[in-house]
């Protein structure tokens, strides 16, 4: 898994919970979506000095992790009295954003992640980063972090014989890296040699 696939995955189970609000990459347009949204972003990719190694797959396994900032925005809840809206809001932004933590750590969800080999990990507290907009009204905030855990794999002679699209979108790599073989001795004969014979 690269880091696109991570974002589908991470996408794809976030809008599973949250499928009454917009869900955006936190750089993806410059535009506040109307609440309720959320917004997603993943840091740098971090990964072990050696991988490992797969002799009879001619693979390398990176066992790789990042972080996940999840940020709720809301109206929260509306306050009645009697049968009367008041115009007012409950902040719920902690409660719905902790709802999210108990779906992504429940067994339906647990064994999708295994099936992806993913890891999601909560990185506590669940805050809450409420403010107050143009001395009118406040717009309710909640923010969390998780780590996670996922499986880069390296293949071929120079690591990218598994490349999706060649070259990359950068530039890199080229058919002639990617289709590179490797190779193996598969038998070897050896003699033995006496002192003087």
């Amino acid at each position: 898994m690269n880091m696109s696939e991570l974002r589908e995955k991470v996408y794809e189970l976030t809008s599973m919970f949250f499928a009454g609000a917009t869900i955006i990459w936190s750089e993806q347009i410059a535009t506040r979506p109307k609440p309720p949204y959320i917004t997603l972003k993943l840091s740098g990719i971090n990964k072990p000095l050696h991988p490992i190694r797969n002799e009879e797959a001619g693979a390398f396994f990176y066992l790789c992790g990042t972080k996940l900032e999840v940020n709720l925005y809301t109206m929260g809840k509306p306050i009645t009295i009697g049968k009367n809206v008041t115009g007012n809001y409950e902040n719920t932004a902690q409660d719905d954003l902790m709802e999210f933590v108990k779906f992504l750590e429940s067994p339906m969800v647990l064994d999708l992640l295994e099936r992806y080999n993913l890891d999601i990990q909560l990185m506590p507290p669940i805050r809450d980063l409420t403010e107050l907009m143009n001395e009118t009204h406040y717009r309710y905030r909640a923010m969390c972090e998780f780590t996670i855990s996922y499986i880069e794999v390296a293949e071929g002679g120079y690591g990218i014989s598994n490349m999706p699209n060649v070259p990359n979108f950068s530039g890199g790599g080229s058919e002639e890296l990617k289709n590179t073989k490797t190779y193996e001795i598969e038998e070897i004969e050896i003699e033995e040699v006496k002192n003087g014979q």
